[in-house]
């Protein structure tokens, strides 16, 4: 009972002519400055104090607080993983809006399908001096600098074999004319076209049939080990063809879907959901004419 008066008197104190102040720093508390939660439990301490008290305790506690996060984390692995998934997210959208928010080649809007290109064609070199393959951070923290641009996945990777998106079809003509003179780079070229025609020819579920746009995924994951095992995506794919295209786990999709798929950033159940909308609405516009 004393303790519980005590504490009344306290709170009393945390208040001038009815108007709530920070106990510890005695600046008037808004719904800026406080906390709803403290706010509801009649706990006067604003943000800055509340963070820094925190903080003070944290040092205090290193070891203990360390191990009490490292067992949370280890308790709620997914739930962790999830959250760590969104943040990044996030961030990938901040930083796409920052740079216009399509891909500057074809227009494309969805988030999922978009990503950062560097202008010049140096990401390699870019991402070795900054010491990270993560530049989303880095163009966040150096305030979205020039020499970047929104492309989305088709577009970029298009650029990346040909130094010219695909959609530019004069440029890109001839850039794959000088790719492919040598009879090697050739026979390259046709052994993919055959298994690109032998999964279909077109993205399994966007519908993307741009040749030059489309990928074999491997649907329960592990592409690159066993490109890498073979000996390169010329050796896969020649294996593809001799075991005459196998469905069990390969198909063809766009850069777009399996890019978005590989980075969790959509499902699958979304971007059938996306196309089907699309139709509608272009169905809609049809009969409103």
């Amino acid at each position: 009972m004393n303790d519980k008066k005590s504490d009344n008197k306290k709170d009393d104190k945390d208040k001038i002519d009815n108007i709530p102040v920070c106990r510890e720093c005695g600046v008037i508390l808004t719904d800026e400055n406080w906390h709803a939660s403290y706010k509801k439990r009649h706990s006067y301490i604003c943000k800055k104090c509340k963070y820094e008290y925190d903080e003070k305790w944290r040092q205090d506690n290193r070891d203990g607080y360390n191990q009490l996060i490292k067992k949370w984390r280890q308790k709620n692995r997914d739930r962790v993983n999830q959250l760590q998934r969104e943040e990044y997210h996030q961030l990938v959208n901040d930083v796409i809006d920052a740079y216009g928010g399509k891909c500057v080649c074809c227009g494309e809007t969805r988030k999922e399908f978009l990503s950062i290109d560097h202008k010049n064609g140096n990401g390699n070199k870019h991402r070795r001096e900054i010491g990270s393959h993560d530049i989303y951070h880095w163009l966040k923290k150096n305030n979205y600098p020039e020499g970047f641009q929104v492309l989305c996945f088709n577009c970029n990777m298009g650029k990346y074999t040909y130094s010219v998106c695909p959609r530019d079809k004069e440029d890109f003509e001839r850039e794959f004319e000088a790719k492919h003179k040598t009879a090697d780079s050739k026979c390259k070229w046709k052994l993919r076209l055959n298994v690109i025609k032998g999964y279909g020819g077109k993205c399994e579920l966007c519908g993307e049939d741009n040749l030059h746009s489309l990928t074999i995924d491997h649907i329960d994951g592990g592409g690159s080990e066993e490109r890498k095992m073979l000996g390169g995506s010329y050796a896969f794919y020649k294996m593809l063809r001799d075991n005459n295209y196998p469905k069990d786990n390969y198909r063809l999709l766009c850069y777009n879907c399996n890019c978005a798929l590989g980075f969790n950033r959509i499902t699958e159940e979304n971007i059938i959901k996306d196309i089907l909308v699309k139709e509608m609405l272009q169905e809609a516009s049809m009969f409103s004419i």
